[in-house]
């Protein structure tokens, strides 16, 4: 879904919305050459950001720009709207929708928490080289954010 955003398209957008931000989601196809091409002068206008989607929704919320080009799955554009109303948000490709995402609702979630199940397992040697990573994400958490222990 991410590889299909292109270079070609944002640059069509850009010169149609010349004063809109450009959101980038890291997974996208789009990503190390449109940042390649900024760093040789090659893309210009307003900001252009590569961030997660948490990232996405903060920036436009900060942003004093009002229209944003966002690179990443469709889904997220409509909390975005929801937190920064009165800002213009444009998909770089309306077909970037993951049909798994899709999948996951509120009711499936509940359902697994209460039953514990499915039960997903990690190879140990897997877990143990992420959890570092997990444990230095938490340990950023703002002060009085509920501690989440990833101890087995």
């Amino acid at each position: 879904m991410h590889a299909g955003i292109v270079p070609e398209r944002l640059d069509a957008m850009r010169r149609e919305h010349p004063d809109a931000e450009l959101l980038i989601h890291p997974e996208c196809g789009c990503t190390s050459s449109t940042l390649y091409r900024m760093s040789s002068g090659d893309v210009s206008g307003p900001a252009t950001v590569v961030t997660s989607t948490e990232g996405m929704v903060r920036r436009a919320a900060d942003s004093p720009a009002s229209t944003f080009i966002v690179a990443t799955e469709v889904g997220i554009l409509h909390r975005m709207r929801e937190q920064s109303p009165g800002k213009r948000f444009l998909a770089a490709s309306e077909a970037a929708v993951c049909p798994y995402m899709k999948k996951i609702t509120l009711e499936k979630v509940a359902v697994s928490l209460e039953r514990m199940s499915p039960r997903v397992t990690v190879d140990p040697a897997i877990a143990a080289q992420a959890r570092g990573a997990i444990d230095r994400m938490l340990a950023i958490a703002p002060n009085g954010a509920p501690r989440i222990s990833t101890a087995a």
